[in-house]
This record gives C-alpha cells, sequence and structure tokens, in this order.
C-alpha cells in the first residue's frame, strides 16, 4: 500500500518543526550549550509546535485527503531562511514561523496512495471543511492544555507544558481565524459565519483572557 506521504514530505515536516521549535525557544536552546539554558523549557516549546503547527497542518492534509483531495507538506524555503534569521538578528525577541504549509490540489485517486471515493459537490463547502481542521484543531488542544494547566502541579514540568501548549495553540489558532486572506479564517467565514464564530470567538477570547489564568 502506497503512503499518503509525497517523497521528502516527511522530512520536510521534520525540519520545519525543528527550526520553529529553535525559533520560539531560540534564548535557552542557545544557553544549553553554555549549560545555562532550562531544557525543560526547549522540551515544551517542541510540544508545543508539534501540536500547534504539524498537528495543525496535518489536520489540514488529512481531511483534504478523506474528502478526495491530493496534499502535500511543503517547505517554504524563503520562510524558513526568514524565520530563522528574525529570530537569530533579535536574538529570540521576535519569532516569525513561517516554515512551510499543506499543499491542496483537486483530487486524482490512486496517487501516492489516495483511494478515496468521495468527490466534491461545493468546493467552497469543502474549502471551508478542510480550513476548519487547523484551528479546529488548535482550538482542541488549547482547552487541552488549559486544562492540564490547572491541574499539574505549579511550576512543574507539565505546568510549563502546558503554558507553552496553551500559548502557542490559542496563539497560532487565532490569527489563522482573522478573516483575511489567505488565512484559514477567511474562507470559514466567508462560507459559514456560525461555525466560523464557533472556532473564533473561543480561540480569541483564551488568547486574551489566557494569560491572566495563568499567571503571565
Amino acid at each position: 500500500m502506497s503512503s499518503q506521504f509525497s517523497p521528502g514530505e516527511i522530512s520536510s515536516i521534520i525540519i520545519a518543526w525543528l527550526v520553529l521549535s529553535i525559533a520560539i525557544t531560540y534564548q535557552d536552546f542557545v544557553r544549553l550549550f553554555s549549560g545555562t539554558g532550562r531544557l525543560e523549557f526547549v522540551i515544551a516549546g517542541f510540544v508545543a509546535t508539534a501540536t500547534g503547527f504539524i498537528i495543525h497542518e496535518m489536520g489540514h492534509k488529512f481531511v483534504a485527503i478523506r474528502r478526495g483531495y491530493v496534499a502535500h507538506f511543503r517547505l517554504w524555503m524563503w520562510g524558513l531562511l526568514l524565520t530563522l534569521f528574525v529570530v537569530i538578528f533579535s536574538q529570540g525577541g521576535i519569532v516569525f514561523g513561517a516554515p512551510g504549509a499543506v499543499y491542496i490540489a483537486p483530487a486524482a485517486t490512486a496517487y501516492y496512495g489516495y483511494d478515496s471515493t468521495y468527490r466534491p459537490r461545493d468546493p467552497e463547502q469543502e474549502n471551508m471543511v478542510i480550513s476548519a481542521a487547523g484551528p479546529g484543531i488548535n482550538l482542541a488542544f488549547a482547552v487541552t492544555f488549559l486544562s492540564l494547566f490547572f491541574v499539574a502541579p505549579l511550576g512543574s514540568f507539565l505546568s510549563t507544558i502546558a503554558q507553552f501548549g496553551f500559548l502557542l495553540n490559542a496563539g497560532l489558532g487565532s490569527f489563522n481565524m482573522i478573516p483575511v486572506p489567505p488565512l484559514d479564517g477567511s474562507k470559514i467565514f466567508r462560507k459559514n459565519i456560525p461555525v466560523a464564530l464557533a472556532i473564533a470567538l473561543p480561540l480569541w477570547a483564551m488568547l486574551f483572557l489566557g494569560p491572566y489564568y495563568l499567571g503571565i
């Protein structure tokens, strides 16, 4: 059975994950080499980007495949370089994260092992469902990490992971739900405002109120 990942796609996902994780933990990551960095912060950052970015993109990918489309994650080399340049130039003060994205095209079944009998009847509806998968995943993880923060011992490794995971998922999800092209929110709001608000409002509320509950 053929893989649903194209040649080089998995390595592209790993590279994007590593670069973005290093970017958001840059100061502690660099200090690890001198023995002064906080390893728990770096690990928490890698967990946060795995959920907030990678699983977000995989949500787009597998929902698209299930609905009969060809979908592959591709690195954006200029975005990758810009991510590194900005974080190094600012010494970790500014993070610009755009290492890659999932690209979707109308389905050619049996290509790379896709075997979907589903055929889109309303392209805008399909686009909305596929677009909603990413921020929907961010919303689910944001709620999960916030819940974990409330039950984890204060200052523990678990609370650090919960804090990082919540902030990244709430932040990325909120940004993606802004109704401006080419963000996910523009496609969702254009097709179905109630669905868009059901995803956007909790994310925006958590983004603004979350730091208060986290005590930061």
